[in-house]
């Protein structure tokens, strides 16, 4: 996710309004960027819980570990004292967008679980799991919806003064380079899985 956030950044540096270069802004999408992994590690952890207790993973309680994440929101929002901007979260926004990237990344846990040859690495999981083509469209799913969350949250963003616009504009940027940056970097992972050249996992 770090390396993601900083290309996109880089990307969106392109763009005429260099938002991203005011140490407030900085300090929110570093905060941010924390805050997503620590939501992708729960979703992990109670993932990985239920596979452990052989439950299937329709049984996982999607709701359950969606307010699960509304409690990282909200300690987020709790510790991020930046005087120029507030927030107003409407969680009806992107609750399915949200839950559905819950799902997608606990179908994955399991996955790569019921692979997980003994002694063996994520690699060897990952391999053994998917196609190199069917990793990398799963990896894009997953980061297309966090895209689409953080689209709709910035209209959350509130700035004082006339840089709300500027913000409103950014923001568009700043989605335009992460779904750019998408493609690149799910590209950069799944060759350093497979290689160049695609390789199939096993039947």
């Amino acid at each position: 996710m770090y390396s993601f956030s900083r290309r996109s950044l880089n990307r969106a540096a392109e763009h005429p309004l260099k938002l991203a270069s005011l140490p407030f802004f900085s300090t929110y999408l570093d905060a941010n960027v924390r805050k997503e992994i620590d939501k992708d590690r729960l979703i992990i952890e109670v993932a990985a819980g239920k596979y452990y207790k052989g439950k299937p993973v329709c049984d996982l309680d999607l709701e359950e570990v969606f307010e699960k994440t509304k409690h990282i929101d909200k300690v987020f929002l709790n510790h991020l004292i930046i005087p120029a901007i507030s927030f107003h979260v409407r969680y009806s926004d992107f609750a399915d967008i949200r839950i559905q990237r819950i799902w997608l990344i606990s179908k994955t846990v399991y996955a790569l679980l019921a692979n997980w040859p003994a002694s063996g690495t994520f690699t060897d999981a990952v391999r053994f799991a998917y196609t190199g083509t069917k990793f990398k469209a799963r990896l894009m799913e997953i980061l297309h919806l966090y895209n689409e969350e953080t689209r709709i949250l910035s209209n959350s963003l509130r700035l004082f003064g006339p840089l709300n616009k500027a913000v409103a504009t950014y923001a568009e940027a700043m989605y335009k380079a992460m779904e750019e940056i998408t493609g690149e970097i799910t590209d950069v992972y799944t060759k350093k899985i497979y290689g160049e050249v695609t390789v199939h996992a096993q039947a």
